[in-house]
């Protein structure tokens, strides 16, 4: 007597995901430049002073790297502070979510809270994540007498340079390192030991190019810096996130012109490397914030499930026999 079959105890097949399902979902939106002609204005002179005084320091870069840099420090802080604090919204006072808005030009105001991500979506905004930071910027009309001196789309001066110097120390302390050891491990010299503070020097000046706008705009919010590091931030009008990977790819390819023999002298490390950092930056901005393209585009990097047949052998599928029927078919 044969035993029942067992075939209806067999478990379903999983259905297979579609292949264009994305494994992550980018959490950001571009971001956007103060809606106020100094803003517009100054944030297409920026990229043009910081190139220029690169390029006026070019010698002195050649003839003493560490010095140069050092030296330079100071004047590339200022400039991104300034531009910073000029032309983009502070973290937490624009909504930087896919759910947000944009700012308000009519009021010069940013979004109304109720569009925040509030305590009741549990959605993190800046990068406290507290709902009691996310201020609204008063508009200047509601101020008395329409107006006030320092006011404007943004906030007050004050509200704006208090977050660049915030960002700004963020930038000097966190990524330098990161990027100094991605460096040595991409081919930055470990010998002689006399030119890793060089290579920490260019670590900081990239981080200064391509990460203090992004400190300033986003805080330390975890989404955000998610997407910074699957390379998902879309690009925007104010040519932050351009800048950024432009620095990046404009120094890997900086290296390319360096001679193993350093037959010139302005093929030193990190001369070359630095100033494709300095025209990646530029070029970066130049498209997405005076061309204006690619404005809302990302870089697709996103997985997808490998369609089930595609390089792999399907077995055409049959009944299954229970161990009685196996046993009598023999």
């Amino acid at each position: 007597m044969s035993s029942p079959s067992i075939t209806h105890l067999l478990p379903p097949t999983p259905v297979q995901p579609a292949a264009s399902a994305r494994l992550l979902t980018p959490t950001t939106q571009p971001i956007p430049l103060l809606p106020s002609h100094l803003a517009k204005r100054y944030s297409y002179f920026h990229t043009l002073l910081v190139v220029i005084y690169y390029y006026f320091r070019a010698s002195a870069l050649v003839a003493d790297p560490y010095t140069a840099m050092f030296l330079d420090l100071g004047f590339v802080s200022l400039a991104q502070g300034v531009f910073c604090a000029v032309c983009l919204p502070s973290a937490g006072s624009w909504v930087s979510g896919t759910a947000g808005g944009k700012i308000n030009e009519s009021t010069g105001a940013v979004a109304p809270l109720k569009t925040f991500k509030g305590a009741k979506t549990g959605g993190n905004l800046s990068g406290s994540g507290s709902s009691s930071l996310r201020k609204k910027i008063a508009p200047p009309s509601a101020v008395k007498g329409g107006s006030t001196k320092g006011e404007g789309a943004g906030g007050s001066w004050k509200g704006r340079v208090t977050p660049a110097l915030f960002s700004l120390i963020l930038t000097l302390t966190l990524p330098p390192l990161p990027l100094t050891l991605i460096a040595l491990v991409l081919g930055a010299p470990l010998y002689p030991t006399s030119l890793l503070p060089c290579t920490l020097l260019l670590a900081t000046h990239v981080a200064l190019l391509g990460f203090l706008p992004i400190f300033y705009t986003h805080g330390v919010s975890s989404s955000a810096w998610r997407d910074v590091a699957a390379a998902w931030l879309p690009f925007d009008e104010s040519g932050v996130w351009a800048g950024t990977v432009g620095a990046l790819v404009g120094g890997w390819i900086g290296a390319v012109p360096m001679a193993l023999d350093w037959d010139r002298e302005w093929q030193k490390w990190p001369c070359t490397v630095l100033w494709g950092v300095v025209l990646g930056w530029a070029v970066g901005r130049l498209v997405t914030n005076v061309a204006r393209l690619g404005i809302g585009r990302r870089i697709n990097l996103s997985e997808k499930e490998e369609e089930p047949g595609a390089g792999t052998e399907v077995l055409a599928a049959g009944p299954v026999k229970t161990l009685s029927e196996t046993k009598k078919s023999k």
